[in-house]
C-alpha cells in the first residue's frame, strides 16, 4: 500500500479551516472590559444569573430598572414604608374565669420592745380588725451586733420577733416586729 501525501493546497485549506473554528475561542478570551464600548452590551449578551451586585456601580440600579410589584418589605431600610390605615375592631372575646382573690387596704403595723439592758426582749405587732397578716419581719436596735434574733414568724393577725444577746452586754437595745396587714378578699 503505498501512502498517499497530501497537496500543498489541502494543508493550507486544512489550516484556514482550524483557524477559522477556533478564532472566536481565542477571541473571547483576549477581548477585556477596557475593550467594550459604553452602552454596547446588552440584556440579550448577558446569560441569566451572571449579574451580581459587586458587578453594578452604586446608585446604578434607578426606579425604571425595577418592575412594579418585585420588591417585597425586606427590600425597604426601616421606615421607608408608611403602615397602612387600622382595620376594623375584632368581635370580642369570651369572658375569662374569676381571678384570685385580691388584697386591699395593705398597711405595715410596728410594735417595739422595752429599750433597756436586758438580755432577751420580744415583740409582737397586731393587725386591727378584719385585717389578715400577709408578711412580716423584724429588727434589733442598738445592739451594735451583740444580739441576735432568735424568732420571726407570722401568726394570723399577728407577728412575733424575739431576741437575745449573743455577747453580754450592758449597753440599751431594743426589738421592733413589724406586720404587713391587709383585707383578703
Amino acid at each position: 500500500m503505498r501512502i498517499r501525501i497530501p497537496s500543498p493546497s489541502t494543508v493550507i485549506a486544512s489550516l484556514a479551516l482550524l483557524l477559522s473554528l477556533t478564532g472566536t475561542a481565542v477571541a473571547a478570551g483576549m477581548i477585556t472590559g477596557a475593550q467594550i464600548q459604553n452602552n454596547t452590551v446588552g440584556s440579550l449578551d448577558l446569560m441569566n444569573n451572571r449579574v451580581k451586585s459587586v458587578d453594578l456601580e452604586d446608585n446604578g440600579i434607578k426606579s425604571i430598572d425595577v418592575m412594579n410589584g418585585q420588591l417585597r418589605a425586606v427590600d425597604f431600610a426601616p421606615g421607608q414604608l408608611q403602615p397602612g390605615a387600622a382595620g376594623p375592631a375584632g368581635p370580642a372575646g369570651p369572658t375569662g374565669p374569676q381571678g384570685a382573690p385580691g388584697l386591699a387596704g395593705v398597711e405595715i403595723v410596728t410594735a417595739v420592745s422595752v429599750r433597756d439592758s436586758d438580755p432577751t426582749h420580744a415583740a409582737t405587732a397586731t393587725c386591727p380588725a378584719g385585717k389578715t397578716v400577709i408578711g412580716g419581719g423584724a429588727h434589733i436596735f442598738d445592739a451594735a451586733g451583740d444580739a441576735a434574733l432568735d424568732e420571726s414568724f407570722p401568726e394570723a393577725t399577728k407577728w412575733h420577733a424575739r431576741a437575745y444577746e449573743v455577747n453580754a452586754t450592758g449597753d440599751n437595745w431594743h426589738i421592733a416586729a413589724f406586720a404587713i396587714c391587709a383585707v383578703a378578699s
